[in-house]
C-alpha cells in the first residue's frame, strides 16, 4: 500500500494520453498531490492501476490538456467536439476528472463511518 505514481510509459501506453513527456513531468507533482487531497487514505495494490489513472487525469488538468468547461465547439479534420454549456463545464473539478477512475472503489468515500 502507499501512493503509486504513474510512469510516463503508463501514461502514454496505458492511459492513452496525449502529452508530451516535459508537459507531463512538469503536471506530475502537482497531480500527485491533488490526488492526495481528493483520496485521503493508503491506495491498496489491487486499485494501484486506478489510482495511477486519475493521477494521469490531473496530469492533463494541470497541463490544460483536459478541454472539459473551456470548449464550447471545436472541428478538426472529421472529428467534432462540442460542448452543450461551457459555462456549466467550468464548474468541472478535479474530483469529477478522477471520478470515471475512482468510482466504486471506495476511494472517493469520505464521509464518516
Amino acid at each position: 500500500m502507499g501512493r503509486p505514481e504513474p510512469t510516463y510509459e503508463f501514461y502514454l501506453e496505458e492511459h492513452r494520453g496525449v502529452l508530451e513527456q516535459g508537459a507531463f513531468d512538469d503536471a506530475l507533482p502537482l497531480a500527485s498531490a491533488r490526488a492526495r487531497e481528493i483520496v485521503a487514505v493508503d491506495v491498496p495494490d489491487a486499485l494501484a492501476d486506478a489510482y495511477m489513472h486519475a493521477v494521469c487525469a490531473l496530469c492533463d488538468r494541470v497541463a490544460g490538456a483536459d478541454a472539459r468547461g473551456t470548449v464550447k465547439s471545436e472541428t478538426v479534420g472529421g472529428t467534432s467536439l462540442t460542448y452543450a454549456d461551457a459555462e456549466a463545464g467550468a464548474a468541472f473539478t478535479d474530483a469529477d476528472a478522477v471520478r470515471p477512475w475512482l468510482a466504486g472503489t471506495g476511494l472517493l468515500w469520505r464521509g464518516i463511518g
